[in-house]
């Protein structure tokens, strides 16, 4: 399995090369919280088959989730000594050196990012705006109002509570499909899960600096969401969109948060418009 040295910790990817000779475009998919690279896994096969001779195609489990572990093979939990303000800017950076591990330092890059991953697009951008060519964020936005009660409770009684979430991100109450939901997030120590909700609670605190280093660049948003979506409102997703100077909204059907992801007709035309234009 492929896997790219960072100090003390091992990052797990998947890399699609172009058949193209001297390609420097590359699509970076990005996991959200207690994910890993099987979250994206259905757009990676998606766009490799359709667009893997003009682009690059990167997925990735983030440090310390399912295969991204310390170099002795035991979990690396470094991300808990971050402040919570500053997790979602340590994954960005961590994406930076990836990509400079892996790719041209001229390479553009079209970053698509699902629910925390969002927001570690929008920081990517806001960093390194002459790197970003355009983003794609699924099922995300700045402010996703989790609350401290919530995070409380996750320390408290991990299994109970991420159960009531995945039922809310899945929209079901089927035990079939909430088993196999809790199995994939357990992959990822409970911890690290926690940790990811803290990062993406306190994203917001630097949002209006970030907002400004988009728009000054012109960086173009593609901002998809569903109505139905009990994890990301809407509400959010449309005020994102009203603070971006150049950007395009698309409500697709879903029933949930999850299945915007996986073999989504609508996602799939609005990937095909975006990598396209």
């Amino acid at each position: 399995m492929p896997y790219i040295k960072l100090k003390n910790i091992k990052i797990f990817y998947m890399l699609h090369k172009s058949f193209s000779k001297g390609e420097t475009r590359a699509v970076i998919l990005i996991h959200g919280a207690g994910g890993n690279h099987l979250s994206m896994l259905s757009l990676f096969d998606y766009i490799k088959k359709h667009y893997g001779k003009n682009f690059n195609i990167l997925v990735l489990d983030l440090p310390s989730h399912f295969r991204s572990i310390s170099e002795n093979n035991r979990l690396n939990i470094s991300t808990g000594n971050i402040p919570v303000n500053k997790g979602i800017e340590y994954y960005a950076k961590t994406v930076e050196e990836i990509i400079l591990k892996l790719f041209n330092k001229n390479a553009g890059f079209i970053l698509i990012g699902h629910s925390m991953g969002a927001q570690i697009c929008i920081k990517y951008a806001s960093l390194f705006p002459r790197k970003t060519k355009k983003v794609m964020l699924i099922a995300g936005c700045h402010n996703t109002y989790i609350m401290d009660s919530f995070i409380k409770s996750l320390e408290n009684s991990f299994d109970a509570t991420i159960m009531i979430f995945l039922k809310d991100a899945y929209a079901t109450f089927d035990k079939n499909i909430l088993k196999n939901a809790m199995d994939d997030i357990k992959r990822t120590p409970p911890q690290i899960v926690i940790n990811d909700f803290k990062y993406a609670k306190y994203f917001n605190e630097d949002f209006k600096r970030d907002i400004g280093n988009i728009n000054r660049h012109k960086i173009f948003f593609d901002l998809v969401y569903s109505k139905k979506d009990r994890v990301v409102e809407e509400e959010c997703v449309k005020e994102l969109y009203e603070k971006l100077k150049n950007a395009k909204l698309n409500e697709i059907g879903s029933k949930n948060h999850i299945g915007l992801l996986f073999k989504n007709f609508e996602l799939e035309k609005e990937i095909d418009k975006f990598l396209l234009t």
